[in-house]
């Protein structure tokens, strides 16, 4: 009998091993798509919800609240501000000095047409209102002063002082002619390389001393103004505006006033007293007014020039009124010629102008 070989039983094994891989594969499967998902879904937003509610309003006064009557807050004051005092420039401490100066002459009218007169009847009305309701003022006629003007002389002047509240400083110079009969008065101040102010008077020296004719102002961005002392006519008219006044003598413009005060020095230095006034009408760039000069006294004063013994005369304006006042010292060893003047703007924070005499030309 042969014998017959039969293979090894290696099947049984072979399958067992497949399904175990088949398995396993399996379950690889399933846990990547579970950790697959789980990274690919957005996890959860913690949510703050927030509700709003009206809160309950103010208990007023007599209102019951949980039960109780109570009185409701009174309002807390509002803080008051605070204020600081404004910065004022160091100035020189001048006393108060006013007395009342005559009245300015009263203005002429101008003249009517022939729709705008009046009948006599109207004006009497008027008049007789007038005379209920004001006194009436006589025209004043100036003094007639002894007056001799001072020599022809160029004098040149250091300009300090402030410009809205800012120190400045600068230049001015002053041009007297004297011709015998007439003369001609040039000024001009300059700060900051910029011309605040160019005038310049002209006219005949006379029995009242200095007599305007003609008088020519000019400020920093304005236009010329002329004041016209109108001999022919006997008037003062202004090309600023309609007024006139009446001439009588011994009027004077904003320049000549200097030289009318040093006239008068020198035509009798006795009209120089402590206490003095002197009063003249002065008429500026649109209307006139009478401006009293009070004389302080004699004093020695100290210039880029030197120190000078001078009379210091003042003009106060009235009470109330927007006007510089004017400080004039005259030197009568020099002709009485001004050698400091100033200018101070009597409005809170107003700004001063010192002229201090620094050459003088003869």
């Amino acid at each position: 009998m042969t014998d017959v070989s039969h293979p090894p039983r290696r099947w049984p094994r072979l399958l067992v091993l497949i399904t175990l891989t088949l398995l396993l594969h399996a379950l690889l499967v399933g846990w990547g798509r579970r950790h697959i998902i789980a990274m690919n879904t957005p996890a959860s937003e913690n949510v703050l919800t927030v509700q709003l509610q009206t809160p309950p309003p103010a208990y007023q006064q007599g209102e019951v609240y949980k039960g109780r009557t109570r009185p409701a807050r009174a309002p807390r004051p509002a803080p008051e501000p605070s204020i600081d005092p404004p910065d004022e420039p160091i100035r020189e401490t001048v006393e108060p000095l006013y007395t009342a100066a005559p009245e300015a002459p009263h203005a002429m009218p101008a003249a009517p047409g022939a729709a705008g007169e009046a009948s006599a009847a109207g004006e009497a009305a008027r008049a007789s209102a007038a005379d209920k309701s004001e006194p009436v003022l006589a025209d004043t006629t100036g003094k007639q002063y002894r007056t001799d003007a001072p020599p022809s002389a160029v004098l040149d002047y250091d300009v300090t002082g402030t410009i809205d509240q800012k120190p400045s400083y600068g230049s001015a110079s002053l041009d007297w002619r004297n011709s015998g009969q007439h003369y001609r008065l040039e000024g001009e101040v300059t700060a900051i390389w910029v011309t605040w102010l160019k005038f310049s008077s002209e006219g005949e020296l006379d029995a009242w001393g200095v007599s305007p004719t003609l008088y020519t102002e000019k400020k920093k961005f304005r236009s010329a103004t002329n004041t016209h002392f109108n001999r022919n006519g006997d008037s003062i008219s202004f090309s600023a505006s309609e007024t006139r006044y009446p001439r009588r003598g011994g009027e004077q413009d904003r320049g000549s006033l200097i030289w009318q005060l040093a006239a008068i020095g020198r035509g009798d230095p006795a009209q120089f007293q402590p206490g003095a006034v002197i009063d003249l009408f002065v008429a500026g760039v649109r209307d006139g007014e009478v401006w009293r000069m009070q004389v302080i006294g004699e004093e020695a004063i100290k210039l880029p020039i030197g120190t000078l013994q001078t009379w210091h005369v003042v003009r106060v304006p009235k009470p109330g009124a927007y006007e510089d006042r004017i400080d004039i010292w005259l030197a009568p060893q020099h002709e009485w010629y001004p050698a400091r003047l100033r200018y101070t703007d009597p409005r809170p924070n107003g700004d001063v102008t010192e002229l201090s005499l620094s050459e003088l030309r003869r």
